[in-house]
């Protein structure tokens, strides 16, 4: 029992101690949410086997295989081209405070662009990670991220600047993608005179890059939570062909832009509760191809921007609440909630090597810790019954009859 009591009360001061964890946002959930939870789930290493890189090579080196391993990114570590991450499964990456990806060449070659690309991997995290490129230019270059052909992604508190081609994309049929707290800019004027003949090429998100790509049917499902899209994004936040996108309590002030959410051929957008404020166009149609005008979009509930229900084809109305629960917050708090310096969007966690930030599983059953009872409060401090059950009037969200409430819930 003295064991016992000794593991429980270390696990409790280890959670009570971390920094990431004391400093989130009290909307920060702190998990992969919607369609990260989806026939699947994401767990990246359980924070095992830890790493701290401060070189390219490190990180190459580190970050490949499929063993668990977390990876801490201490300093600024430069590129000179995207580095291809293939065929990796069961990592966690975190940026330490003041850590940056960058790659500084601008105007550059096309294959000396871009920071990383995540190609056919699985169950993979990174947070907390700044990724820096030097500024717009339309030459079909790199991204700052893309994801290619990867499943159970999970993207988090991370800060995306002056990406060439874009800040992050995704394509090629990944799927199961959450992105949560991430911010997205451009503080660089943007190139002219790329070989693509746009001279602003500040294009944030493109998900699903080609109108012929059917392979993409049922796949790029990602939900975006929590995100800022700021200063000089000027179009695609995001833009969707095939995929079914739910982009929830997300701030638009990009002011001078074109147009933020693009709904492609056979995308399936569903806009709720987001803050578009002194913006262009919340929303523009881009299924005009001959042949190719299929899509739908709800546009629900956001400041800003009037209610949307709009489609071209026969493909139904895509609603989250049909594939999994969620819970939003009010309208209202959006702008501050996601815009404070302090634990809102960007790389504002206050991470130190050995912080359990995820789901450390695997770290509980080495210690051989036993649960003796559960008790469950609500936010107020009231303990529910153990019959407790999510159809708890305090569980129901305002936003959708189907979602439910994660409320904390304290082991002793």
């Amino acid at each position: 029992m003295k064991h016992l009591l000794k593991s429980f009360f270390a696990i409790i001061l280890a959670l009570i101690a971390s920094p990431a964890m004391a400093q989130l946002s009290e909307y920060d959930l702190n998990k992969p949410l919607g369609w990260a939870t989806v026939d699947g789930s994401i767990t990246g290493s359980n924070d095992q086997n830890a790493v701290t890189v401060t070189t390219l090579s490190e990180l190459k080196s580190q970050f490949k295989g499929t063993d668990k391993k977390t990876i801490y990114i201490k300093g600024e570590i430069e590129f000179t081209g995207s580095l291809s991450i293939k065929d990796t499964q069961n990592k966690t990456v975190y940026g330490l405070p003041g850590s940056v990806l960058t790659n500084k060449q601008n105007p550059v070659e096309t294959k000396k662009s871009g920071v990383l690309n995540i190609s056919r991997c699985k169950n993979i995290i990174l947070r907390n990670i700044t990724f820096k490129s030097a500024g717009a230019y339309d030459i079909d270059g790199n991204d700052n991220l893309t994801l290619d052909g990867s499943t159970y992604i999970w993207i988090d508190h991370c800060d995306f600047q002056d990406g060439v081609d874009g800040n992050f994309d995704c394509v090629n049929g990944s799927d199961t993608i959450c992105i949560t707290w991430c911010r997205f800019r451009y503080l660089i004027e943007p190139f002219a005179g790329g070989s693509g003949g746009s001279n602003d090429h500040r294009n944030c998100n493109l998900w699903g890059n080609s109108d012929s790509k059917s392979s993409d049917t049922d796949k790029l499902r990602a939900t975006f939570v929590n995100c800022w899209w700021d200063e000089g994004c000027r179009e695609r936040m995001p833009r969707v062909r095939y995929g079914k996108v739910h982009v929830v309590n997300c701030l638009y002030t990009c002011t001078g832009n074109l147009y933020c959410i693009g709904a492609g051929y056979k995308s399936n957008i569903y806009a709720e509760k987001c803050a578009f404020i002194d913006v262009n166009n919340p929303w523009k149609k881009y299924a005009t191809s001959s042949g190719k005008t299929d899509y739908n979009i709800t546009v629900t509930d956001c400041i800003g921007q009037s209610d949307v229900k709009q489609c071209s084809g026969s493909i139904a109305y895509f609603n989250p609440y049909d594939y999994y629960s969620f819970s939003t917050y009010d309208k209202s708090l959006v702008q501050s909630v996601v815009s404070n310096p302090d634990n809102g969007a960007g790389a504002t966690l206050s991470i130190e090597v050995g912080d359990k930030v995820t789901t450390a599983i695997d770290a509980i059953e080495k210690n051989d810790a036993v649960i003796i009872s559960t008790h469950i409060y609500n936010s107020a401090g009231v303990e529910y019954p153990s019959r407790f059950r999510s159809s708890s009037p305090d569980c129901i969200s305002n936003s959708h009859p189907n979602s439910t409430l994660t409320l904390p819930i304290t082991h002793t």
